[in-house]
């Protein structure tokens, strides 16, 4: 822990996210981190083992504030489930320490960016859909390992993902003609992020590269089919699994009246096929018209045989109860198929299309992301609001009002034929049921796992093998902490044993440009949503947002130069400048 003269970050928030939080600044030498929430002995050892300290009290307290040391805090971190308590705290932190820089947590995107254009020295980041951009490219290229829209708000949408030199043909090829080969900047080489231009790709050489998810999906590894002409044995076992899964949905009173129908139509038909001396065909036909009260009279029993005539009345007098039933259930069976079809429950027919379970905070904005590529959606929501009908209704995709975790409700998303599948339920475990269910129906598919805490993530994805699953808090965690000094922090990425910090930056009037080593360009972009790659800063103008990748391990080891760069990338992101246009700039 930092002496108590160290600067002071204060965290506000008790769930995973805070605790993510704290942990990734108490890595960085030089400050004092301070969670302040009410005391909860559990969560305290918890914060106490990642290095930070823990305050008890009222966030929104001028007591608890004064407690955690606000008055010469440099930061304070409001995340907690709460925005209304988040803003208030940010406020009264404000109130008392007019330096202080201020990061929030908010739900509602749009007032996050208000909030950002109307407070000095904030920054507000909407948790929901800061992740929803990793789980909208996951689904959509199986070998993307984190998605990023740059530039925010309304630039495309990117990601980084892996490629196999001799899977691509790009093997033998420059790196340069590699990146023209793919439309996409090459970020490393088997590990190896210093490379040349003109440096040759070896065979089976491992890379990782970066751009705009349409250029990703056009150089994605195919999808691994899922087998359409299975051997005969297979499609017999499918058939009988198939029907023993609809037996096990009868209704047994339905099942039981069905039962004594058959056994009375044909205990009547051996009857009076002796009492008539007639056929199977004939009796039968009788048997018909007596239990349905048809009674053509062209046939009628023995009057002076009394058990014709107790058998015949017993046929009209169950017949027409049966007939009752029968009439009852096809009604209630109709109303139910037409409730369904109304409700949007109906086997999907579509095929190559991404299937989203869960249309809360995140999976409207993955499924605002998706909307953009041609790929169909199927969404599954219990509880679908008015919105979500609507938009389905003017956007095209098909929504299932259902529970994805239902074995029915996930036979009518044609698993078979799809894409993907995105599991994005508030709740953890219906996530890893929904996933299970689906690769029970198509082993192939690749699925996507909302997970919150990221010790579960990491449990489910090891035994379960489920190698997307994802962990809002820990995804969100580094681009917090990176928040606290930097307003353009995305999060972070690891590949080849070593880890990346996102950033976007904004730069500043500096003729020579000298940045830290470790700082990797990737791509410019402009206001109106244009993204160009970028191998170096040359040729860039004042106010140019660029998106970087930095070494973390030369952070931590000296991060005096890298404050210095989000120092000045917030003061020129403050000062107006002219945003770089297309023809200053070279790829």
């Amino acid at each position: 822990m930092a002496p108590r003269g160290e600067p002071t970050m204060i965290i506000i928030g008790g769930d995973q996210l805070a605790l993510s939080t704290a942990q990734e600044l108490s890595l960085l030498p030089g400050q004092r981190v301070v969670v302040l929430w009410p005391a909860d002995p559990d969560f305290e050892r918890a914060v106490e083992g990642v290095g930070a300290v823990f305050v008890p009290g009222r966030p929104e307290s001028g007591e608890g504030l004064e407690a955690a040391g606000v008055k010469d805090a440099s930061t304070i971190l409001a995340l907690s489930r709460d925005d209304q308590l988040n803003l208030r705290a940010a406020l009264r932190a404000r109130d008392a320490n007019a330096k202080i820089r201020i990061v929030l947590r908010q739900f509602n995107r749009t007032l996050a960016t208000k909030i950002e254009q109307n407070l000095s020295n904030c920054s507000v980041l909407s948790l929901a859909w800061h992740s929803a951009a990793t789980y909208a490219a996951v689904a959509l290229d199986r070998s993307c390992f984190r998605g990023v829209q740059f530039p925010e708000p309304d630039g495309p949408l990117t990601g980084f993902a892996t490629r196999i030199a001799d899977r691509d043909d790009i093997a033998g090829n420059s790196i340069a003609e590699a990146e023209r080969i793919l439309s996409l900047r090459v970020v490393a080489v088997n590990g190896a992020t210093d490379i040349k231009l003109n440096e040759t790709i070896a065979p089976g050489a491992r890379l990782v590269v970066y751009g705009e998810l349409d250029s990703l999906l056009a150089s994605a590894p195919r999808q691994v089919p899922t087998e359409r002409n299975p051997p005969l044995w297979r499609r017999l076992r499918g058939a009988l699994r198939h029907r023993r899964s609809r037996l096990r949905h009868i209704d047994p009173i339905v099942g039981a009246f069905a039962a004594a129908a058959l056994g009375l139509f044909a205990l009547g038909t051996w009857h009076f096929r002796d009492s008539f001396g007639t056929g199977w065909l004939i009796a039968a036909y009788f048997v018909v018209t007596t239990m349905t009260t048809t009674g053509f009279g062209d046939i009628h029993p023995n009057h002076q045989d009394t058990l014709d005539v107790v058998m015949a009345m017993t046929l009209m007098l169950l017949g027409t109860v049966f007939t009752g039933i029968f009439i009852a259930f096809l009604a209630s069976r109709l109303t139910r198929v037409q409730w369904v079809r109304i409700q949007g429950l109906r086997p999907i027919t579509r095929r190559g299309h991404i299937v989203i379970c869960g249309a809360g905070s995140i999976g409207s904005g993955v499924i605002d992301l998706l909307l953009d590529f041609d790929k169909p959606l199927v969404v599954v929501e219990q509880q679908p609001d008015p919105t979500l009908v609507e938009r389905a209704r003017d956007r095209g995709f098909d929504l299932l009002t259902g529970d994805a975790g239902r074995d029915d409700t996930l036979d009518l998303c044609n698993l078979s034929a799809a894409h993907s599948l995105i599991a994005l339920t508030n709740v953890d475990t219906l996530n890893l049921e929904i996933a299970l269910g689906a690769r029970v129906r198509s082993p192939s598919l690749p699925v996507v796992l909302r997970i919150a805490e990221a010790t579960f993530a990491a449990s489910i994805a090891r035994h379960f093998e489920f190698e997307t699953t994802f962990s809002v808090a820990a995804l969100a965690g580094p681009v917090f902490a990176g928040l606290s000094r930097l307003p353009g922090a995305r999060g972070r990425i690891a590949f080849d044993g070593q880890e990346f910090g996102i950033a976007e930056i904004v730069l500043a009037e500096n003729g020579e440009r000298q940045f830290p080593a470790g700082v990797i360009p990737l791509a410019v972009g402009s206001d109106g949503g244009d993204l160009l790659l970028i191998h170096d800063f040359a040729g860039l103008d004042a106010g140019a947002r660029v998106l970087v990748l930095v070494v973390v391990a030369k952070v931590r080891e000296d991060p005096g130069p890298f404050v210095a760069l989000a120092e000045a990338s917030a003061e020129a992101e403050r000062a107006p400048a002219q945003t770089a246009s297309s023809h200053q700039i070279g790829v």
